[in-house]
């Protein structure tokens, strides 16, 4: 997969929602959801649009008279990425300084710590699960 580019919270709020749907959706059907809570117009909806499209998470297609917006990448994807760059921006790369900053400042519970160490028994050396 390509590099994603980082979304903003607005951006962040209507990918939740394409996430969520169960097949391609349209700038009507995100206008139903927007327009009342966020007072956004159609134009609003499609230049986030193409600018979620610009950081490589979505693709659209004409089907009929409108586009339609398909993924392109998940939330999986970006929960990747994004983790692994807070990992190396603020931890240099270790994961051992993340959780050492969790533990640090006492917010990890016993059960949290229990199921990391289960966690990690059932990874090999390269990360994968025995």
């Amino acid at each position: 997969m390509n590099k994603l580019g980082r979304l903003s919270d607005v951006e962040m709020e209507v990918m939740q929602v394409i996430w969520g749907a169960a097949s391609a959706v349209t700038v009507a059907q995100l206008l139903a959801i927007f327009r009342d809570s966020k007072g956004w117009k159609t134009s609003t909806i499609a230049t986030m649009l193409d600018r979620i499209i610009t950081k490589g998470f979505l693709r659209k297609e004409m089907k009929g008279k409108a586009y339609h917006y398909n993924v392109v990448a998940t939330l999986e994807d970006y929960k990747r990425q994004e983790g692994r760059n807070i990992l190396s921006s603020l931890y240099g790369g270790r994961i051992t300084n993340f959780v050492a900053a969790l533990a640090d400042d006492g917010n990890m519970s016993q059960e949290d710590i229990a199921e990391l160490r289960e966690w990690f028994n059932c990874i090999d050396i390269r990360g994968t699960a025995k």
